[in-house]
């Protein structure tokens, strides 16, 4: 019965959209501008909007931001993810610290598409080892990122390479105030959460920032 429960109220998640216009605010302004600047994971679509993403891989809402942006490429010339790890989903800056040690790596998306798609929340409430759960899932997938290593100096490259570059990100969102993830700027428009309709309606009004 617990089960059949959790099921329904997954559902109706799924079904309600999870978002809010941003009144006010304007994706053109600076404070966005250095977001998207500071983000160093991209992906192209084939459209002419630029678009950010404020972003946790284990976010679910996320997810579905992910999955739709995948099914609307023509909507976008190019996404910038900008990542911004919630307390409530532990282990996911090491995903990020992995995506942005694959920036300019031929297996970007690839490694994108795994985060958002198939990675599993860690069940354990300690960082440090929800962070490996994580690293483990990647290597399950992608053996060659421990060409020349071993699974505890990688876990400790990528924290010194990274970490630093992810809490400047957060610290960028927290100064905008942002409440959560996802957050979708697409030109002058800024949607806070998910919601398919609006997201789209966004990606196609196309205002463009001068």
């Amino acid at each position: 019965m617990r089960t059949f429960t959790s099921l329904i109220i997954l559902f109706v998640a799924l079904l309600v959209p999870h978002f809010a216009a941003a009144e006010g605010e304007n994706g053109c302004d600076p404070q966005y501008r250095a977001l998207a600047e500071n983000a160093l994971v991209e992906f192209k679509g084939t459209g002419d909007l630029d678009i950010l993403v404020v972003t946790d891989p284990l976010c679910w809402h996320c997810r579905l931001g992910h999955k739709l942006l995948k099914e609307y490429p023509n909507l976008y010339r190019s996404v910038k993810l900008s990542f911004f790890p919630r307390r409530s989903f532990m282990g996911s800056d090491m995903a990020a610290w992995i995506l942005e040690d694959a920036a300019d790596s031929p297996l970007l998306k690839q490694k994108v598409d795994f985060a958002y798609e198939n990675l599993k929340q860690p069940k354990t409430q300690d960082l440090a080892e929800a962070r490996m759960v994580v690293l483990q899932q990647f290597l399950i997938f992608f053996p060659d990122m421990l060409e020349g290593t071993n699974i505890d100096a990688l876990y400790a490259r990528l924290e010194h390479d990274h970490q630093q570059h992810v809490l400047e990100s957060s610290a960028l969102g927290n100064a905008l105030k942002l409440p959560g993830t996802p957050v979708l700027v697409a030109g002058k428009k800024v949607l806070l959460g998910y919601g398919a309709g609006p997201w789209i309606k966004a990606l196609e009004e196309k205002a463009f920032c001068k």
